[in-house]
């Protein structure tokens, strides 16, 4: 028998069955298993149930396909931060939720129904048969998205969710529309909004998406007759218009300037050598003519725009004069300086309208066509209308130019249609209101609440700062209703703050919006009432539903207030950047209209998940990542990686390079608590743990840079920057346990005495990296953190890892300075690695453990040198150290004497020992 073999048993060689290969495609469905039987969920929250609160709701994702990668990035971010805040002493509920009403799920529904040949000449279904096909279709997607985030591996109460479609959830939103309507700022009115004839519903600026358009271009001319305080014309005179709508024209009520503009009676020669005068900013003069190829010549005739309020022009075709207004909106970045203004057909015309009393006129019904009251293009698409207008302009003299222009143009982001603007009788919030200004107390509200990153105050202080009134009124089946009746005789729409809330208490003891819907008018509103304006007591129930961001932005009333577990205001609100526009903002207007109060402290954005070239993701461009199909080939754990390792604050592009690193970085942090775990088999912390005074040098300094982790991660999650908590495990992984702190340990923890202070040091250390990292990680690597526990040696083990605490910094581990000795021990020992790799290469040595190194110092340095003059054969893993007093140098050759068997150093003193005659003195020590 070789020596080696002789003494192989002695050596305490890593112990675990902690299985090298991860295989987590297969591993992780058994741990969501075990998570789920042992109510691991309930068990965390219930373990933090005297502890501060931490609410965070689930902006609930739309119930309509698979999840993305979109998908992923949030509800990974929102289980870490949960995840953390509940080992980190709050109580942390995670109630998931689901949108479920809306127009894509009733477009697919009636998709699907005109899709089936069975349904081919059947009569349509009626309004209660689609309500139930969308209840369907919500909840059946609501199961498979429940299942994919299960798969992620997050922890949420899953059998109690909020669906929008709940009954007490819908209910919920009616009383809030109940406490609106208290603070006066619920109103009916005629007014422009974009609508969208695809669907045939008003929508909401956050529905809203801009894509490339063609339009008409045109410059058109309105009579004009001044009046004398700008002196004699000797030919006719107009005001010069130019818009892309030429179909907006039949509505037109005035002309607007802007009344510090300077504005010139331009000349210009007509066709037939007639000479007429073009009213028009003077500062769009060479526009004008570049855009139009025409002439114009100065008559020095200028004036400020507020001298023409009032006056009137002639509309182009029609015998009815167009008011001149004045409005700020007016620019000088196109066109004329002159606006075309229909108020049915567009914002600041409605706006500006109001102030002058011009009628707001929309002769288009809700297939974008034209009404009655315009007969020569009754039934006739607006879009169609377009050339059939430009036409009657050049037949009239009132064209001045035409050409196709393409451009940015509002579209419908569900149905991807271009929208109009048309005043319909909607119902909206007023954002204005003297008595109860909404705008003024948002914005208020927006100075006082945290942004992460902080770029997101501007964001959506600049959409709050310009959004009109928010119509929350929709032409659809698949809703809340707005409980309102409205009188038979005169028209008058009746809605009380008691009635709302008796409408909402029905729904909320029976079948939801059903109890509406399907409800008589007489249950409803009551018996015999009758109309305040007419004394009728006829009654028809309003049909129309509350626009689907109302739904999810009443989630602070329905779920914050109603959910055990919950605060208002919650400490977070987290969702994608695109949600300033929606979910954010709804939620915050929402809020402050009905109780005057933000319904969140923080706000956490993240940026959308690109491709590797920075593109949107998209199925056209084949360069759509499947998270699913990750998972199922790579595992969930490594999904979870990459999410806290990106930067969300900055443009997220998904790589296979990137997925790789975060992959290598999972190898090395498994590979590590594998070793970590097979050093601890023979290790009880209760009987064998050394005090920090006591450990070796070495061990406290790795104690020392365990505290500066903990410190420096318990910042990081606090700050929700996650992927500083990824760099800094990775760092530590890499540097400080595999580079320093392990490579060196080797020897002290396999060849020195089992049971002696040196080991027990060193494993009285490694318990508690062990214990610390596994707390640390499992929010984001959940799976690995509860696998590492589930093979920790430890006596009257809980669970799981996820109802153990999160590290607290020991003062005792700080050892600031040994920190900076050791600093300079290993800038000596990469000059020391370095000449030993220099050797290998050149086949002086084979092991480091065959070198010697002499070490010359002076001053500082050689007392340091000599301070831990005992620990540096191990420090630097050679056989043999000599240190000399003079100017810096690092030395190295053959280590002298015998090469011991057992632990491979090489030693004049092996072989003295009688019983051991192969050995070196501490292996000798080692096995007695």
């Amino acid at each position: 028998m070789s020596q080696e073999a002789q003494y192989k048993d002695t050596i305490n060689l890593p112990k675990t069955d902690f299985p090298m290969k991860a295989d987590l495609a297969q591993r992780e469905p058994v741990w969501i298993q075990e998570w789920k039987d042992k109510k691991i969920y309930a068990k965390m929250i219930e373990q933090r149930a005297s502890q501060p609160l931490f609410t965070m709701p689930d902006g609930p994702p739309y119930a309509n396909g698979s999840i993305h990668m979109g998908h992923t990035l949030n509800k990974c971010l929102k289980d870490i931060t949960l995840k953390y805040r509940n080992l980190n002493q709050n109580k942390a509920v995670f109630i998931p939720g689901w949108d479920c009403h809306g127009l894509p799920i009733e477009h697919k529904v009636l998709k699907d129904i005109s899709d089936k040949k069975e349904n081919k000449g059947a009569p349509p279904p009626s309004a209660l048969q689609i309500r139930e096909l969308c209840r369907q279709e919500a909840l059946k997607w609501v199961q498979i998205q429940r299942d994919q985030f299960i798969r992620l591996g997050i922890l949420a109460d899953w059998e109690n969710p909020y669906l929008t479609l709940h009954p007490q959830y819908e209910a919920e939103e009616v009383r809030e529309l109940a406490r609106i309507l208290k603070n006066g700022i619920l109103y009916r009115g005629l007014k422009p909004v974009y609508w969208c004839y695809a669907l045939q519903t008003a929508l909401a600026e956050a529905e809203i998406e801009y894509a490339n358009h063609k339009s008409p271009s045109v410059y058109v001319k309105f009579p004009y007759t001044p009046s004398t305080k700008f002196g004699k014309f000797d030919a006719p005179v107009f005001c010069v218009i130019w818009t892309t709508t030429p179909w907006t024209l039949p509505s037109n009520q005035g002309i607007a300037l802007n009344k510090d503009f300077d504005y010139t009676f331009f000349k210009s020669v007509g066709e037939n050598a007639t000479a007429e005068y073009w009213l028009l900013a003077r500062e769009m003069k060479a526009a004008f003519e570049k855009e139009t190829g025409k002439t114009l010549e100065d008559t020095g005739k200028t004036f400020k725009g507020a001298d023409f309020e009032n006056e009137k022009a002639t509309h182009p075709f029609y015998d009815r004069s167009s008011l001149l207004i004045l409005g700020d909106h007016v620019s000088l970045e196109a066109g004329t300086g002159l606006v075309h203004t229909a108020p049915g057909h567009g914002q600041d015309d409605y706006i500006v309208g109001l102030h002058y009393g011009l009628a707001v006129l929309s002769p288009v019904n809700e297939k974008a066509e034209f009404t009655q009251d315009v007969p020569e293009y009754a039934g006739i698409h607006v879009f169609k209308a377009n050339p059939m207008i430009v036409e009657r302009l050049q037949a009239a003299g009132r064209l001045i130019a035409f050409k196709q222009i393409e451009h940015s143009y509002p579209h419908c982001w569900r149905s991807k249609t271009p929208l109009i603007f048309r005043a319909t009788s909607q119902w909206f919030i007023r954002m204005d209101d003297p008595q109860y200004n909404v705008r003024e107390k948002t914005m208020a509200a927006i100075s006082d609440i945290q942004f992460v990153p902080d770029w997101g105050v501007k964001r959506l202080s600049a959409m709050i700062e310009g959004r009109p009134d928010w119509c929350i009124s929709r032409q659809r089946n698949w809703g809340v209703p707005i409980p309102v009746f409205f009188c038979e005789k005169c028209g008058h729409a009746h809605m009380t703050e008691e009635l709302l809330y008796k409408v909402a208490d029905k729904m909320e003891a029976g079948q939801g919006i059903e109890v509406y819907f399907e409800g008589s008018v007489e249950d409803l509103l009551g018996k015999n009432v009758s109309c305040p304006k007419c004394s009728a007591s006829e009654w028809t129930k309003g049909t129309d539903i509350l626009d689907v961001w109302f739904d999810s932005g009443t989630c602070h009333a329905a779920v914050q207030k109603r959910r055990d577990g919950m605060n208002f205001p919650a400490n977070l609100y987290l969702e994608g950047s695109d949600q300033h526009r929606g979910w954010f903002q709804t939620s915050l207007i929402s809020s402050i209209a009905s109780n005057g109060q933000a319904p969140f402290l923080a706000l956490l954005t993240h940026n959308f998940v690109n491709d590797e070239h920075g593109r949107k993701m998209s199925k056209s461009l084949g360069n759509v990542v499947d998270p699913l199909k990750l998972i199922e080939q790579s595992g969930a754990e490594l999904l979870r990686l990459w999410t806290a390792s990106q930067d969300y604050g900055q443009d997220i592009n998904y790589s296979a390079e990137s997925f790789k690193r975060v992959t290598e970085s999972y190898r090395r942090f498994r590979n590590t608590f594998r070793f970590l775990l097979g050093n601890l088999g023979d290790f009880q912390i209760e009987k064998d743990a050394i005090a920090v005074e006591q450990m070796l040098p070495l061990d406290r300094w790795a104690l020392d840079r365990l505290a500066a982790l903990i410190e420096t991660v318990t910042a990081a999650y606090n700050n929700y920057e996650y992927y500083k908590v990824y760099h800094a495990l990775n760092n530590y992984f890499t540097v400080e346990l595999s580079a320093h702190y392990l490579d060196i340990l080797k020897d002290r923890l396999y060849t020195w005495k089992t049971t002696g202070r040196e080991r027990r040091s060193a494993q009285t250390v490694i318990y508690h990296i062990t214990t610390s990292l596994m707390s640390m990680m499992a929010p984001i690597t959940s799976f690995l953190a509860e696998e590492v526990y589930q093979f920790f040696p430890l006596q009257n083990k809980k669970d799981s890892v996820f109802l153990l605490d999160f590290p607290q910094v020991t003062k005792t581990w700080e050892q600031p300075a040994l920190r900076a000795e050791f600093e300079k021990l290993f800038a000596i020992r990469a000059t020391v690695s370095k000449l030993l790799e220099d050797m290998r290469r050149e086949k002086k040595i084979g092991a480091s453990l065959e070198a010697q190194v002499v070490l010359t110092a002076t001053g500082e340095d050689f007392q340091l040198l000599k301070k831990y003059e005992e620990n540096l054969c191990e420090f630097f893993i050679v056989s043999k150290v000599t240190l000399k007093e003079g100017a810096m140098q690092v030395e190295a050759g053959s280590a002298p004497g015998d090469k011991c068997p057992r632990c491979w150093y090489y030693s004049e003193q092996t072989g003295t020992h009688p019983d051991h005659p192969s050995l070196c003195v501490k292996c000798t020590g080692a096995m007695t």
